[in-house]
C-alpha cells in the first residue's frame, strides 16, 4: 500500500514520532527541570549580553556613590564622602553594599576597571541565582509548571540581563528580597523559633542593604501574627531590629542625629518634585558646604513649602512616577506593561485558586511607595520583579491549562 503523504513527509524529513520523540521530551524536560542548568543558562545568559553592552559602553564607576564610599573605606577614612570634595561620616547610603565594593577594591583596585568588572560579575551572580529563588517560589505556591516558566523566563529576559551592568545594590536587592519573601512564607505556627530568627536575619540584611526592601513586612508580621505565630513574628522582628541596631547607633554617634539607616529621604524628595540643581554631584557644593544632616534638613523643608504652596505639581508628578514604574523600561517598549499585566493576571488567578495572593500583593503594593514620591528608573523596581516573574509563570501557565481545556472540548 501507498504511504499516507503525512507519514511519508515525516519520514522525509527524519522527524521522530512515537516513543522516539516521547523520550526526547521527556529528557529535555528532565534537563530544564535541573537546578544547576538553569543556573548555568542564566548565569552564560548574562555573560554574553554584558559582554556586548561593555563593547559599546564600557563598565566603569562614574559618579558612583557606593563607590565613593567605598574608596574612603578603603583608605581608612570611614563611611564617608559620597560625593567629590565631600568629607565627614555619611549615611546616604545603607552600609552593605558600600562595604561590599571596599572588599572589592581592596582585592582588585580602587574605583579600577579590574573592580568594575569583579562587581558586574558579582551582580550576574546574585542575578543567576535569583532565578533558581523565582522558580522555587512559583513551584511552592502557583506549581511546578509555574515555577518553570517563571525561572526560565527570569533566565532568558533580555531587559534583566542588563541589569548586572548596573554597578548597585539592585541584584542583590532583587535575590534578598525574593529569599526573603520565600523563606517567610514557609513559615507557619509549627515553625521552630530557629527558623524565625532565621528569617530575621534576612529581613534585617535587606534593611542594611536597602530599606525600602522593609516597607511590606510590618502587614507581613501581622498576617502572620493572625495566623497565631505571635512568638514566632515577635523573634523575627526583635532579631530585625536588633540587627539594624548597631547602625543606628553609628549614626547617632557619627552624625548626631537620630538616622535609622539612611539620611537621603528628604533630599530624594526634594530632587524629584523642586530640582536636581542642588544634587551633590552637581556643580552646587551645597552639600559640601552644609554637610550632609543641614543639607537633608535644608531641602526638607523647601520640598515641603513647595508641596503646599502647588499640590497639584506634586500629584501630577506622582502620578506620573506612578504610571512609569510600571509600565517601564522605555527603551523595551511594551515589556513593562505586558509585565505588570501579567501580575496582575496571575494575582487575579492567584486569589481565585486561593493561592498566596495577598503576600505577593503586599511587597507589590507597599515596596513602590516611596518610589512613587521620589524618583522612578528601571532597577529601583527590579526588587520586586522576581515575585512578578513567579506571579506572570503562574498566569501563563494556567492559561495554557484552559487552552488545553478548550481545544479538548472542540474536539469531541
Amino acid at each position: 500500500m501507498p504511504r499516507e503523504p503525512a507519514e511519508s513527509h515525516r519520514q522525509s524529513l527524519m522527524i521522530p514520532t512515537g516513543p522516539i520523540a516521547s523520550n526526547k521530551m521527556g529528557r529535555v524536560l528532565t534537563l530544564l527541570r535541573r537546578p544547576v542548568f538553569l543556573f548555568l543558562v542564566a548565569a552564560f545568559f548574562r555573560f554574553v549580553v554584558l559582554s556586548v553592552i561593555v563593547a559599546r559602553s564600557p563598565v566603569w564607576w562614574g559618579m558612583n556613590e557606593a563607590g565613593g564610599i567605598a574608596r574612603e573605606l578603603v583608605h581608612g577614612n570611614g563611611f564617608a564622602s559620597p560625593f567629590h570634595d565631600s568629607t565627614g561620616p555619611t549615611a546616604w547610603l545603607a552600609p552593605l553594599y558600600p562595604t561590599l565594593l571596599a572588599g572589592i577594591f581592596s582585592l582588585f583596585g580602587v574605583q579600577t576597571l579590574a573592580s568594575a568588572w569583579a562587581a558586574a560579575i558579582l551582580n550576574v551572580l546574585f542575578s543567576s541565582v535569583t532565578a533558581l529563588v523565582v522558580r522555587q517560589l512559583g513551584t511552592e505556591h502557583f506549581g511546578e509548571s509555574a515555577g518553570l516558566v517563571a525561572g526560565w523566563a527570569w533566565a532568558l529576559s533580555p531587559p534583566l540581563a542588563i541589569m548586572p551592568w548596573l554597578l548597585w545594590e539592585t541584584c542583590l536587592s532583587a535575590l534578598v528580597m525574593s529569599f526573603g519573601l520565600l523563606r517567610l512564607l514557609r513559615l507557619n505556627k509549627a515553625s521552630p523559633i530557629p527558623d524565625w530568627l532565621f528569617c530575621g536575619c534576612i529581613w534585617s540584611f535587606a534593611a542594611l542593604l536597602n530599606p525600602a526592601l522593609l516597607a511590606p513586612l510590618p502587614i507581613l508580621a501581622l498576617r502572620a501574627i493572625w495566623k497565631r505565630c505571635l512568638i514566632g513574628s515577635a523573634a523575627m522582628i526583635l532579631i530585625c531590629a536588633l540587627g539594624v541596631a548597631p547602625w543606628t547607633t553609628r549614626n547617632v554617634l557619627r552624625l548626631h542625629h537620630l538616622v535609622p539607616v539612611r539620611s537621603n529621604f528628604w533630599p530624594e524628595l526634594f530632587f524629584g518634585n523642586v530640582s536636581f540643581s542642588l544634587h551633590p554631584t552637581g556643580d552646587s557644593m551645597a552639600y559640601q558646604r552644609e554637610g550632609e544632616i543641614a543639607f537633608a534638613a535644608n531641602l526638607r523643608k523647601r520640598v515641603i513649602d513647595s508641596v503646599r504652596s502647588n499640590p497639584a505639581n506634586f500629584f501630577r508628578l506622582t502620578r506620573q512616577r506612578v504610571i512609569a514604574f510600571w509600565t517601564g523600561p522605555s527603551p523595551f517598549g511594551l515589556y513593562g506593561a505586558l509585565l505588570s499585566l501579567a501580575t496582575l493576571t496571575g494575582i487575579v488567578l492567584a486569589g481565585f485558586a486561593a493561592r498566596a495572593w495577598f503576600s505577593f500583593s503586599c511587597v507589590l503594593m507597599l515596596y513602590p511607595l516611596v518610589y512613587y514620591l521620589t524618583f522612578t528608573f528601571a532597577r529601583y523596581r527590579h526588587p520586586i520583579e522576581p515575585l512578578m516573574y513567579a506571579l506572570s509563570g503562574f498566569a501563563l501557565s494556567e492559561l495554557a491549562t484552559y487552552g488545553k481545556r478548550w481545544r479538548a472540548r472542540e474536539d469531541r
